[in-house]
């Protein structure tokens, strides 16, 4: 048995699925930049943490190198 509708009531059911339809690229947008901002700041900290091995492998490749030097020099000396 149909049963009329206020228009006003149709209004707002049109309004609310036009609303929602013209937010979804913005909001699949937003979504895609914050994946892409994620993902460029996992690339940034792995080049980071990939910098800090270097440096400390660097740094114990001088350490080691000046050891060796010394007690090459100790056992000359005496």
């Amino acid at each position: 048995m149909p049963t009329e509708v206020n228009a006003q009531v149709v209004d707002a059911v049109n309004l609310a699925n036009y609303t929602m339809l013209a937010n979804t690229p913005t909001a699949t947008q937003g979504f895609l930049s914050g994946a892409a901002s994620y993902s460029i700041s996992l690339l940034m900290l792995n080049a980071v943490s990939a910098q800090f091995s270097g440096a400390q492998i660097a740094e114990a490749t001088v350490v080691t190198s000046c050891a060796g030097i010394l007690k090459a020099v100790a056992k000359a000396v005496g």
